[in-house]
């Protein structure tokens, strides 16, 4: 497979893990009707940023880092650019989406 086609899945794989993660945060209310959140409310966070640290890392990292260890720098380095070109474009795609 293409460069441009692997950063695209590898973009799309992550903005996907992203709106899971979003819709999962903006109904935990719904999910969690106790009032004993205080004090586990805050570790969830951290555990959940730290798991999402490790997901996002893994998705647009993972394939370039083993091209990087075969010691195909260019190639890795072509592969993180096209992630970050499709990252920005969905990015660019969501702000014109909420902007109308």
């Amino acid at each position: 497979m293409s460069s441009p086609f692997i950063g695209f899945l590898q973009a799309s794989g992550l903005v996907s893990y992203i709106i899971v993660v979003s819709l999962v945060l903006t109904n935990v209310t719904r999910l969690f009707r106790n009032d004993t959140g205080e004090f586990y409310a805050p570790i969830i966070m951290l555990l959940v940023f730290i798991f999402s640290a490790v997901i996002s890392a893994s998705l647009v990292l993972g394939r370039a880092g083993v091209l990087f260890w075969d010691k195909k720098y260019k190639e890795a380095f072509k592969l993180i650019g096209w992630t970050l070109t499709w990252i920005a474009f969905y990015l660019l795609l969501f702000v014109i989406f909420l902007s109308i």
